[in-house]
């Protein structure tokens, strides 16, 4: 076979795309650059070789051929247009034919499915780092193979004391559980979760407790470690002082000394003793109180919920985002969830001097996480209620849709405007009006009911007047996730469990 016909066989079987030009005509193309571009040979003979370029990548092409003239060749990422329009990603070796010639030899590869993937795993760092930033633990990422520190939040070098860049690219033992190097409960002992309480040791070598979570996470590839804590030194304090008081109590009475002892079992954070003290205190327990310090034991409680429903929602997306959420499935009529909210509902609404309705079938049942269920009407009656003035009304209903179980909580209040309604299901966004900065939250609440929704195989979605008032919408399967009700998998004592996989985009 002459040289010339084994050329030409090369260039016609070749994997990659391959276009022989002048710089400004597609001279000669092969079958595959016929397939990558959706044309065939005559039709790329007649257009523009510029014209198969976005507007963005036209002036690197350029900018790559005079480089490829230049030097002899060159190797460049860019951007080409389809016949149907679509656009691909595609890498891109150049160079002449000849030594003096101004014919280009162009081969191109698709690597459209590559930058996307690279695309999505960047998202996923960014949303790390957004967690990584709001979160009011201490958080490192680690790397697991060899457990250095490539991220820290700021609550964590705070606790830690060094600067951001003394902690990131030390191994995680010389600043959490130094005497424990080579027992990693996952690593090393082969744990899936590891919750459990450690030390710190700080810039002034000052031994700090904590209670740590340390879970895996694959991002992109790589495997790592998201370790979260939580100071515990205020409680070891506090448990410090009520053993004390124990002590010296138990000589007066043992009801009293059992009374210590419960709650030094019950302290088992800060935050829970403080939402407990202050609960037990407007209780009277201590003796009849004032207006003033009932106002003030109020408003301690209620900064303590809100902080801990936060801790909550913000540890129920971090288990979304490993992949470890899973839903307990079982059969209820969704009346029962109901009684359960009515009262802290109505509670809420009358000190707000707010209307609410309930209009809820009886006959309906649903086979779905109860628990999930029920803290999904709570965000949506929660943001229903705070974000209504004085004097509206809130509407909650339930019906049917087909095999799907429909429920729809409405109100008169701020409403949600246009430009604001791209951001509502995402974590840590809020809707940024002047009408409603006078109202707490971080966002995470409808974040977690769009999540929570998805986990079930259902849909979400709201209708909005600024101003008027909105409602919000969500259908849940009556047998469950992907038909998840058969004989084979309902327990009549029990649950099925469903380990389910979010996506956090929202």
């Amino acid at each position: 076979m002459a040289k010339e016909e084994r050329y030409r066989t090369l260039f016609e079987q070749s994997n990659d795309a391959i276009f022989i030009t002048n710089g400004e005509r597609i001279l000669d193309v092969n079958p595959k650059g016929c397939e990558l571009l959706g044309y065939d040979s005559a039709h790329l003979d007649k257009i523009s070789l510029f014209s198969l370029f976005t507007e963005e990548s036209l002036p690197g092409f350029r900018k790559a051929l005079n480089l490829t003239l230049e030097n002899g060749a060159a190797l460049f990422e860019t951007k080409i247009k389809r016949s149907d329009n679509n656009i691909l990603d595609i890498e891109v070796s150049s160079s002449p034919m000849g030594e003096k010639s101004k014919t280009l030899l162009i081969i191109a590869r698709d690597i459209t499915l590559r930058k996307e993937s690279e695309r999505l795993v960047q998202k996923e760092r960014e949303r790390l780092s957004a967690l990584l930033e709001k979160s009011l633990c201490g958080i490192l990422l680690i790397e697991a193979s060899s457990h250095k520190i490539v991220d820290v939040n700021p609550i964590a070098i705070k606790t830690i004391g060094r600067a951001k860049e003394e902690i990131v690219g030390n191994v995680c033992h010389q600043f959490i559980c130094p005497a424990e190097v080579g027992k990693c409960p996952i690593s090393d002992l082969g744990l899936n979760v590891d919750n459990s309480e450690k030390t710190i040791i700080n810039a002034q070598r000052e031994i700090i407790p904590i209670l740590k979570s340390v879970a895996p996470v694959t991002i992109g590839d790589r495997d790592y470690f998201v370790e979260s804590f939580i100071d515990l030194s205020e409680r070891k304090r506090t448990e410090k002082n009520l053993l004390q008081a124990k002590f010296a109590a138990e000589s007066a009475n043992r009801v009293k000394s059992e009374f210590l002892a419960t709650m030094s079992h019950e302290l088992r954070t800060p935050l829970t003793a403080i939402i407990g003290f202050s609960d037990m205190l407007l209780e009277g327990v201590s003796g009849e109180l004032d207006e003033r310090s009932k106002r003030y034991l109020n408003n301690i409680s209620r900064s303590g919920n809100h902080l801990l429903t936060l801790i909550n929602n913000v540890l129920d997306l971090s288990k979304i985002e490993a992949g470890k959420m899973e839903l307990n499935l079982e059969h209820f009529f969704i009346s029962e969830v109901f009684d359960d909210l009515k009262f802290i509902a109505s509670s809420g609404a009358l000190n707000k001097d707010i209307s609410i309705e309930f209009n809820v079938k009886d006959n309906l049942s649903i086979f779905a996480d109860k628990v999930r269920f029920k803290q999904i009407l709570y965000n949506l009656i929660s943001n229903a209620v705070k974000f209504t003035a004085a004097g509206g009304f809130v509407r909650i209903s339930t019906g049917m849709s087909e095999n799907m179980i429909q429920v729809r909580v409405s109100d008169t209040g701020i409403g949600i405007s246009e430009e604001e309604r791209k951001y509502l299901f995402e974590p840590f966004k809020q809707i940024d009006s002047d009408m409603n900065r006078q109202y707490e939250g971080t966002g995470l609440g409808l974040a977690l009911v769009k999540q929570f929704v998805d986990m079930h195989e259902g849909r979400v979605w709201f209708t909005s007047v600024q101003g008027k008032g909105s409602s919000f919408i969500f259908e849940l399967p009556v047998n469950g996730p992907d038909g998840s009700e058969n004989p084979d998998n309902v327990l009549k004592d029990g649950a099925t469990k469903v380990c389910a996989f979010a996506d956090f985009s929202g």
